[in-house]
């Protein structure tokens, strides 16, 4: 099982223009609080992933 991306790594990850497109919508990625719910919910996402990544091998196994 990999291990869970840093908070920093996903932050790195997201491009300058993706970082346009969220700041216009009101989520500023340099406030820390808002940095938070971010990174949480990418990793809420990643677990998802990785949870039907698990499911579909088990499926077709």
């Amino acid at each position: 099982m990999p291990r869970p991306r840093s908070a920093a790594e996903i932050l790195r990850s997201v491009p300058p223009q993706d970082r346009a497109i969220m700041l216009r919508h009101g989520l500023d990625l340099d406030d820390p609080e808002a940095a938070k719910l971010f990174v949480e919910g990418v990793r809420v996402a990643d677990d998802a992933i990785a949870e039907q990544e698990r499911w579909e091998r088990e499926r077709l196994g």
